[in-house]
C-alpha cells in the first residue's frame, strides 16, 4: 500500500510539473519566429536542436522564404522623397505558417510591421510593411527584417 501512494504521488507530482511547463514553452515558443530574413545578415533558422520541434511539425523550415526591401519616391524626380519597405513570402506546404514583414532599426527597434499574416490555401503567406520615410537629418540605420514561423 506503501508502494502505491509513493508511485501515486510521483506520477501527481510530475503531472502537475508538466502542466506548468507546457504552457510556459508554448507561449516562449510562440513569441519567437522559427527564422527570417534580414538585409545585415541574410536568411538564417531558428530551429531547436532537442529535436522538440521535429515533433511538433511535418518539416522545421519552408519550402522557401524570400525577403527584401521595397523603395519608392513619393515626390518629384527633381525633389525624390524616398520611402522603404520590408516584403516576404514564404511557401510551406501542409503547415499552417505566418511571414511578418518589418522595418527596424539596427538595434531592433521596430518602425513599421505588417503583422503576422497567415497561410493562404495554396500554402503562401505574403507579408509587406507599410513604407517608412526616414528623417533625413536624423541618421537612422534602417533594416528590412522577414520572419516566418508556423501557426
Amino acid at each position: 500500500m506503501k508502494r502505491q501512494k509513493k508511485i501515486i504521488f510521483t506520477c501527481a507530482l510530475g503531472l502537475s510539473l508538466l502542466t506548468v511547463a507546457v504552457p510556459s514553452f508554448a507561449a516562449k515558443t510562440a513569441e519567437l519566429a522559427s527564422g527570417g530574413w534580414s538585409e545585415s545578415e541574410g536568411y538564417y533558422n531558428n530551429s531547436s536542436s532537442d529535436g522538440v520541434s521535429a515533433l511538433l511539425a511535418s518539416s522545421s523550415t519552408p519550402d522557401s522564404h524570400i525577403g527584401q526591401r521595397l523603395t519608392r519616391n513619393v515626390g518629384s524626380s527633381a525633389s525624390p522623397i524616398w520611402e522603404d519597405a520590408a516584403y516576404g513570402k514564404t511557401v510551406w506546404y501542409n503547415v499552417p505558417h505566418y511571414t511578418t514583414a518589418r522595418m527596424e532599426l539596427s538595434d531592433g527597434t521596430v518602425k513599421t510591421t505588417s503583422g503576422r499574416v497567415y497561410n493562404n490555401s495554396s500554402w503562401v503567406s505574403e507579408a509587406t510593411s507599410p513604407y517608412y520615410r526616414i528623417d533625413e537629418w536624423s541618421f537612422e540605420n534602417t533594416e528590412a527584417r522577414t520572419y516566418w514561423g508556423q501557426s
